[in-house]
């Protein structure tokens, strides 16, 4: 094998190896907009988004759509939970459409002037979660359409409008909000929620006081049990969402990359619930890899690529 067949291959496994652990797509929704809500696929390692079509039903638009999630199993679909209609309703990800008549009304006691911020997401059984930051409380909609509260009302004891779950028996996370509507700092960390109780257990910070600036947020895992957020800044200085890669163990985040268009991003979507066949507490069992931004990754190649017109040199002098 000549030299430049063996650069060659260096080259494509050096490519290969940097690229193999690339961030996933994801849909959020840009509810800030004054236009109505609109549907978005993102590349979470670039920020650069699709615009897949206005959450519309063709009655109404929506125009607060605070949390995305994808249900359990085989037929798993994309659902929405908006806070001005107080509703619940199936999203169609190729173009943002919604069929009014699959819409499900949410309690009365949600109906009446806002401000609940939703968080949203799916267990492995097929219960969805949902949490208000007008009450501080965690609710639960179990498969056969009846909703509880989980605990007491105010029990989460902190302002939470992003969840995920993940494994079997479930795991709940929840990334606390940014900033009050005043600009001073709230509670930008992540915690673990209890599903009996309702309460919260701060895991660790996002990061130094003032460092990741922002209001509030979305959160899901991907299917290899990667913690992803995606923020919403648009009232800090109307700035571009922030995306960033959690580790679950200590709540640290590292930012990978910036939305490129669109602002007023506060939920997350990757896919149907990860890892429902495995038992194990997912600090265990996932334990967090370190990943690279684009910069990172550009630098590993080029530090692979001279390692190895260093060491093919060495040979063929």
């Amino acid at each position: 094998m000549n030299k430049d067949i063996r650069f060659a291959l260096l080259m494509v496994v050096s490519l290969f190896a940097v690229s193999a652990n690339a961030a996933p797509m994801a849909y959020s929704v840009n509810s800030d907009s004054v236009t109505g809500d609109s549907l978005y696929l993102i590349n979470l390692e670039t920020g650069a988004e699709q615009h897949k079509g206005k959450l519309d039903t063709g009655i109404e638009a929506r125009s607060d759509t605070e949390g995305l999630a994808f249900s359990p199993g085989p037929d798993s679909r994309l659902w929405g939970i908006d806070d001005a209609a107080g509703t619940l309703f199936p999203i169609n990800p190729s173009n943002g459409s919604i069929n009014w008549r699959e819409e499900i009304q949410l309690p009365s006691e949600f109906h009446a002037d806002g401000g609940n911020d939703f968080g949203m997401t799916f267990a492995c059984d097929g219960s969805l979660y949902f949490t208000s930051v007008k009450t501080q409380s965690l609710y639960r909609r179990d498969p056969d359409g009846s909703f509880v509260i989980v605990g007491a009302s105010g029990s989460l004891g902190v302002n939470i409008s992003a969840i995920a779950a993940i494994g079997n028996p479930t795991k709940l996370f929840g990334l606390g909000n940014g900033l009050y509507s005043n600009g001073s700092i709230d509670s930008p960390n992540l915690y673990s929620i209890d599903l009996t109780l309702g309460t919260t257990l701060k895991i660790g910070a996002l990061g130094l006081p003032g460092e990741f600036k922002y209001n509030e947020a979305g959160l899901a895992f991907d299917s290899e049990g990667g913690l992803w957020a995606i923020t919403d800044r648009s009232q800090v200085n109307n700035q571009k969402s922030q995306i960033l890669s959690i580790n679950v163990a200590n709540g640290t985040a590292t930012l990978i990359a910036e939305t490129q268009n669109e602002v007023g991003y506060e939920s997350l979507a990757i896919g149907p619930p990860a890892m429902c066949s495995l038992q194990a507490e997912v600090e265990d069992a996932f334990p967090m890899i370190p990943t690279l931004n684009m910069a990172g990754r550009i630098s590993a190649i080029l530090f692979l690529m001279l390692a190895g017109m260093l060491i093919l040199r060495r040979r063929y002098i």
